[in-house]
């Protein structure tokens, strides 16, 4: 089980990294980061909960844009 949740964040995170522009190397690096496989909620979720606001991405990371 870790080897495949391992898998499907290494995924996640090389998924976002090959899209061009800005948007996805943030995201990739949110998911890097951020992103625990072994919880429930997804990635978008876990990366817009996120409290550090030390952090240089903070105000750019991943956000729902209906809030």
């Amino acid at each position: 089980m870790v080897n495949n949740s391992s898998h499907l964040k290494n995924s996640l995170i090389i998924t976002e990294a090959e899209k061009s522009g800005f948007r996805g190397k943030v995201n990739a690096k949110c998911i890097e980061c951020q992103f625990d496989p072994m919880k429930q909620d997804s990635w978008q979720l876990q990366i817009e909960n996120c409290g550090c606001k030390n952090c240089p991405l903070f105000e750019v990371r991943p956000r729902p844009t209906n809030k």
